[in-house]
């Protein structure tokens, strides 16, 4: 049978999809993504196919993209009627990005049953907007059932990064090893402070996943050769090689990030993005603290980051360790699967 998955803008919506997909063993999986996100290379990478329509982002300061964002959303609606009588889905599964509103809307148009997947503690506005006229909801975390009715199912994790046997540093050794996720499209303020610590942070092996948009002009004119201990990317298809040699992360707190870093045991510091909608990735992020998985370490006080750092003891990663894998649902992604399978 067909199903179409929608997911778009960030890694964060995407990589859910990709981890659905993979679990939809028996079904013919198509894509629909934006023209302007990242799943345009992403999903082709995984090998699945893909179909792109208009879509923008619903900004909310004055702008021509965000004055524009409605028309664009028009557009993609029958360019989605048009993907969606062609391939005629058993339903369609939407997480997240801002595809997702003219997708649902072509699944209603069409009496297409469509299923949202919400990575984030708090439901972002579309799927508020369209959850009673889904034929599922699907939570990742039980503190979202406070606003929104579903059924909790964990965020799905691709099977790359499950299946991570993780590098485990010698006890006696001092040196510590750091992921720093800048995030798919750049965290600006973190990405500043780690090229400003890398004398104070000299001792520790760092791997630091900068972002295609904040790349070029992190790097420009530091001299590489001095610090051998650093190690930057652009980008990582193939995330699981960092995470799996690492002993503690530093990321924003996507929800879908948050729960890669969980999936695998890893300690974290998470910097919540201080501009993500209605705050959602402080809420995120104090799930992960309150269990003892996570330090939460505000924007405006990243300066403090490399003692945050320093002051993280052998010990402490152990007990993060533990409770970072008491927080992972069991097989979020064969979950949805039997879900969708019941009701198509």
């Amino acid at each position: 049978m067909r199903i179409v998955i929608a997911a778009g803008g960030t890694g964060g919506h995407i990589y859910p999809g990709i981890a659905i997909a993979e679990a939809l063993k028996n079904h013919e999986v198509l894509f629909i993504g934006s023209l302007e996100g990242l799943e345009k290379d992403i999903i082709k990478n995984e090998g699945y196919k893909i179909e792109l329509i208009h879509a923008r982002a619903l900004l909310r300061k004055i702008s021509y993209q965000a004055l524009s964002a409605p028309f664009i959303a028009i557009a993609g609606f029958f360019d989605t009627v048009k993907i969606l009588k062609s391939y005629k889905p058993k339903a369609v599964v939407v997480t997240g990005g801002y595809v997702s509103f003219p997708v649902i809307a072509a699944a209603i148009f069409l009496r297409i049953p469509f299923v949202l997947h919400e990575q984030n503690v708090l439901p972002g506005f579309t799927n508020r907007f369209w959850a009673k006229r889904a034929k599922l909801v699907l939570l990742s975390f039980e503190e979202s059932l406070k606003y929104i009715n579903g059924t909790v199912v964990g965020n799905p994790v691709r099977k790359r990064i499950l299946s991570i046997q993780r590098v485990v540093e010698d006890a006696s050794s001092s040196t510590k090893r750091i992921l720093i996720i800048g995030g798919s499209q750049g965290a600006l303020s973190l990405n500043k402070e780690i090229i400003s610590s890398l004398e104070e942070l000299k001792d520790y092996q760092i791997t630091h996943i900068i972002g295609k948009r904040d790349y070029a002009r992190i790097l420009n004119g530091l001299d590489l050769s001095k610090y051998p201990n650093y190690h930057a990317f652009e980008y990582l298809h193939s995330i699981e090689d960092a995470y799996k040699n690492a002993d503690i992360v530093v990321s924003r707190a996507g929800a879908t990030a948050i729960a890669e870093i969980l999936s695998i045991g890893l300690p974290s510091i998470l910097i919540p993005f201080p501009y993500a909608a209605d705050g959602h990735q402080d809420i995120n992020a104090e799930v992960a603290s309150k269990a003892g998985a996570a330090f939460i370490l505000k924007d405006k006080d990243i300066k403090q980051l490399p003692a945050l750092i320093k002051s993280i003891s052998l010990s402490m990663l152990n007990e993060m360790k533990i409770a970072a894998s008491k927080l992972v649902k069991k097989d979020p992604a064969n979950k949805i699967a039997d879900l969708l399978n019941e009701i198509i």
